[in-house]
């Protein structure tokens, strides 16, 4: 059995959909082995107090102290923060040392880990490069194969200019350094396979299937709640304005919307985001949101229209779409026509997809949604199939093992 070192910025348990999917398929691994290189920032710290870690070593790149200062409203880094966001070359520098700061420190106790660990492979974790340049740098030095797995686009993503440049240079070497090369859908796969020649491999996102069958799509009266579970930012932020504006302009229904969001209440205001009589932010743990999800009459996954990002965008599978499939209830996809989330809706008829920013086709597609038991009841019965066919942890997780020689 081989063993594997995880490098990645983010690790479950978090509070993103990407650790929620890496969760349900690495809880399926021998506990013995994978061992994490991780940073702080990205472990949700009640999760782990509730006992919802792995059962595997967790190894940091960073300390909890600098994570803690980083975080904590008129800290010195903070205000730090304020001030060097209004000066572009004070910008610049800052990216420059702190990448290159946490890929050495990345590198230095990798190379502990490999020998202390007996580490077989390397698996590297798209993010926002720095676990991809690290690890290409201890594949250069150890000699450990190294295998990449892209959640989103590593070279065209929104990232800091620095941070661009690095993509522009390495993503050509990686590929060709590369072993193996996973991704979670079969856009990207497409994607990459068409732009480096190189056969990569989808392994999707999956959540756990604890059930066969599911209770009907049952309507429950008015209000009738709209609910969005996730974080909001540039990606999102354009159709949850839409969705907000036809949600308060609707006068057939009586409609809630309630957004569970980690994303605090100033960001949200500052990108345009506001609540309403009609409009709700608040809050959970990621251990409610399934039974949060199943008091929905309507799931949203949303995606926006006017991003400079389009192949972003059209390429990227949210995470929260897969916990969906398996809630019993209806979903509505508002999300550009040519992106993934959009196309795999449609092909596999899980979920009324509104491909368009068009205020009158969204509000009468929330209309239909609440009130057509009908359409509601066969779109979450091809939504559960679809989970049984692709999206299923154990199967997932066995695939992914298979590849990874454990």
């Amino acid at each position: 059995m081989k063993k594997i070192l995880i490098v990645s910025t983010y690790a479950p348990p978090g509070i993103s959909g990407t650790t929620h999917m890496m969760y349900y398929l690495f809880r399926h691994f021998p506990c013995d082995s994978f061992v994490f290189l991780t940073s702080h920032a990205g472990i949700n710290k009640n999760a782990v107090e509730k006992g919802y870690a792995l059962k595997a070593k967790y190894f940091y790149f960073d300390t909890l102290v600098l994570t803690n200062s980083l975080r904590k409203d008129g800290s010195f880094f903070q205000k730090a923060k304020r001030l060097i966001k209004k000066n572009f070359i004070l910008l610049y520098l800052a990216d420059l040392l702190s990448f290159f700061y946490f890929a050495i420190n990345i590198t230095r106790y990798g190379k502990k880990i490999i020998k202390d660990e007996n580490i077989d492979v390397l698996l590297a974790y798209s993010s926002n490069g720095l676990p991809f340049f690290s690890a290409y740098l201890l594949h250069l030095i150890t000699k450990k194969p190294l295998y990449l797995f892209f959640y989103d686009l590593y070279l065209g993503n929104k990232m800091p200019p620095l941070y661009n440049m690095i993509a522009f240079l390495l993503e050509p070497k990686i590929f060709r350094k590369a072993e193996k090369i996973f991704v979670m859908s079969e856009k990207l796969q497409e994607y990459y396979q068409k732009k480096y020649k190189r056969d990569t491999i989808v392994i999707h996102n999956s959540i756990p299937i604890e059930r066969k069958l599911f209770e009907s799509a049952e309507h429950r009266g008015q209000p009738y709640k709209i609910i969005y579970t996730g974080a909001i930012y540039w990606a999102q932020a354009g159709a949850i304005k839409n969705v907000i504006k036809a949600v308060n302009d609707l006068r057939e229904l009586d409609i809630k919307f309630l957004i569970y969001t980690t994303t605090g209440k100033k960001e949200l205001n500052e990108q345009g985001i506001f609540e309403s009589e009609k409009v709700f932010f608040t809050s959970a743990a990621p251990t409610e949101m399934p039974n949060i999800q199943k008091s929905a009459d309507i799931l949203l996954v949303s995606l926006s229209f006017d991003s400079k990002f389009s192949l972003l965008i059209n390429t990227s599978s949210p995470g929260k779409t897969y916990e969906y499939l398996v809630s019993g209830r209806p979903i509505l996809v508002f999300a550009p026509k040519d992106s993934y989330v959009s196309e795999y809706a449609r092909k596999h008829d899980f979920a009324l997809v509104v491909d368009a920013p068009d205020n009158e086709r969204l509000k009468r597609a929330i209309i239909k949604l609440a009130t057509d038991k009908k359409m509601a009841e066969k779109l979450v019965g091809n939504a559960f199939k679809t989970a049984e066919l692709n999206h299923n942890a154990c199967k997932s997780s066995k695939l992914f093992q298979s590849y990874l020689g454990v």
